[in-house]
């Protein structure tokens, strides 16, 4: 066990989790932009809406990861603030889809919504995390 808490330890590895988030955001991003699934998020609320949902996930994934490993906290709040915006907006179409009458709504739709809350809830956390360490996470 203490070889494995040798490797995982703080705020290394909580910085790399991070980065790996944004990472993440940015190809959630991608994916809206360039038409990814679409079905829930095209067709609910159209191409140039997703195009601008898309380059908001990109655009604070890049500036989020760029901050956590540059030590800006401060830029990194801007930069979730940019997220949050971004994954509620995705939020929106893909609750649209699982309630729309008439459609054969199978269990996935609500594993993306349940996902995509979550996302929403970690960016909270590290949000008011870095507020309570005053700008400084790694404390």
């Amino acid at each position: 066990m203490s070889r494995l808490s040798r490797y995982f330890h703080e705020p290394w590895f909580i910085n790399m989790l991070h980065i790996v988030g944004y990472t993440l955001a940015v190809g959630c991003g991608l994916l809206a932009a360039m038409g990814g699934i679409p079905n829930i998020i095209t067709g609910q609320i159209g191409p140039v809406l997703s195009v601008v949902v898309g380059v908001l996930l990109v655009w604070g994934g890049l500036t989020g990861a760029w901050s956590v490993w540059r030590g800006l906290w401060g830029l990194e709040q801007i930069a979730i603030w940019i997220i949050g915006i971004g994954y509620v907006a995705l939020l929106v179409p893909t609750l649209a889809f699982a309630v729309l009458p008439g459609k054969s709504v199978t269990s996935t739709i609500w594993l993306i919504v349940a996902l995509e809350v979550q996302a929403i809830l970690a960016s909270a956390i590290r949000y008011r995390r870095i507020d309570w360490a005053y700008l400084d996470p790694a404390k």
